[in-house]
């Protein structure tokens, strides 16, 4: 099985540790081929509907590209999911996005999911002080245990990793974003389902012209 990840801002140069396959790969089975990949135009980072509309496009661009070279599943590495209903309607192979993964997830393992951001980091310095953020998120999640949330949603795939961290020390299950979205890929293709295409109709053929 393979799956593709696409990373659906700018690459950073070598800069921080956003969402590689590498890490990624715990989250599913051994023989499972898990690849990433970024986009090439659009945001450095997608924080708002403005960001999530410029990456659509390029989202929707590598999900045809993954189907064209054999992949079998694809998942979107952010919280907006963007480009994922689009890139539905574009492909048969399953697309995934961690958002909407998440939420289904979590309303199986308990009432009032709320998710969760260390406050005040912008996504691109999230990594410049990884304690930093560690606490600024355990403070949001301790504060959203005490309004009532009952499962933890990490708000952001840049935070991939830090949720088994939070699972040690909160009273309430975390869910990790980008390793659920693969799980909740990888499922479907052990299922052999994707997504109904009386949901995700095909597009319809006309001119359309993108950069590159």
């Amino acid at each position: 099985m393979k799956i593709l990840i696409i990373v659906p801002i700018l690459p950073r140069d070598g800069k921080g540790k956003l969402r590689s396959s590498a890490e990624a790969k715990k989250y599913v089975r051994p023989e499972t081929q898990v690849d990433s990949i970024n986009i090439e135009y659009g945001p450095a980072s997608i924080e708002s509907v403005y960001d999530d509309t410029m990456a659509a496009p390029f989202v929707v661009r590598k999900a045809e590209w993954a189907e064209r070279n054999g992949y079998d599943a694809v998942v979107v590495s952010c919280m907006m999911d963007p480009g994922v209903r689009a890139a539905r309607e574009a492909v048969n192979i399953p697309v995934v996005g961690p958002r909407e993964a998440c939420l289904h997830i979590a309303s199986i393992l308990g009432a009032n999911p709320k998710t969760i951001l260390p406050r005040g980091i912008p996504v691109l310095q999230m990594h410049d002080d990884p304690e930093r953020t560690y606490k600024a998120l355990k403070e949001d999640a301790e504060k959203a245990i005490k309004e009532g949330a009952e499962v933890l949603v990490m708000g952001c795939t840049a935070l991939s990793g830090i949720a088994e961290r939070l699972n040690e020390e909160l009273s309430v299950p975390v869910l990790e974003n980008q390793g659920t979205a693969l799980k909740v890929a990888e499922m479907l293709v052990d299922l052999k389902v994707t997504h109904s295409k009386l949901t995700y109709p095909k597009p319809p053929e006309k001119k359309r012209i993108l950069p590159g």
